[in-house]
């Protein structure tokens, strides 16, 4: 943060350095995050455009096996705090076992996937939400490397 602050010029997208200029690239995304720069576009399905809270909400539980015990947890028509998401993760860590059934362990990792998106990936501005329009692409985990994740985190 020190370093945005201090060296970051938003209207060029550039960080000014005592050295010169410098900007993040999609090649620095890949090597440092080790997200594909290459694959199909992380795109908003047309079909998810009419969305509002209930869908996304109704989605989630489908997909996750969780559903905020407040609706308050809903921020606007698709964005979830991430509180809730923690607390159910941890209270269902000693619930997973070498023993677990695929289908539990693929939503625990969809989970997971939403604290990744919305707390390192993703962050927005609280570092509290994060949007469910993202539960679109984890819907089916082994199609996640096929997308081009480099891209979404540089934009």
């Amino acid at each position: 943060m020190a370093m945005i602050e201090r060296w970051w010029r938003p209207e060029t997208h550039t960080f000014h350095l005592p050295i010169g200029e410098a900007t993040i690239t999609l090649e620095d995304v890949e090597v440092l995050f080790g997200m594909s720069v290459d694959g199909l576009p992380v795109a908003y399905p047309h079909a998810l455009r009419d969305y509002m809270g209930l869908h996304y909400l109704h989605m989630l539980q489908r997909l996750t096996g969780f559903q905020p015990a407040e609706e308050t947890a809903l921020s606007g028509a698709s964005r979830l705090q991430l509180t809730p998401v923690r607390q159910h993760l941890e209270a269902m860590d000693t619930e997973i076992t070498d023993d677990s059934l695929p289908e539990v362990i693929d939503r625990h990792t969809r989970l997971v996937l939403l604290l990744m998106f919305g707390g390192v990936l993703l962050p927005n501005t609280s570092k509290n939400l994060v949007s469910l329009r993202f539960l679109y692409h984890p819907k089916r985990l082994d199609d996640l490397p096929g997308y081009s994740w480099g891209a979404v985190v540089l934009g």
